[in-house]
């Protein structure tokens, strides 16, 4: 196995610094010194006392997009 061709990784944002409506989680794939956005994804606020829930939730979501797109090019590779 040679190994990842790509560098994975995503970021979560709020939408707004200090009254965030939706936290913004992008992933992106890296290849030399080029990135570029795979997707886009707003997991909206739906209760203001628990932001921390809904930030959990866009973390989780791009840990587990960006461990399936490792697994694919993984297997991929061993082809």
């Amino acid at each position: 196995m040679k190994g990842l061709n790509h560098v994975y990784f995503y970021t979560v944002n709020p939408e707004h610094v200090y009254f965030p409506k939706a936290y913004i989680m992008k992933v992106f794939k890296d290849k030399g010194y080029e990135s570029q956005c795979i997707t886009t994804v707003s997991f909206y606020i739906c209760n203001p006392t628990l932001k921390q829930k809904t930030e959990n939730e866009a973390y989780e979501y791009g840990r587990l997009f960006v461990k399936e797109l490792m697994h694919k090019e993984c297997n991929r590779e061993s082809l």
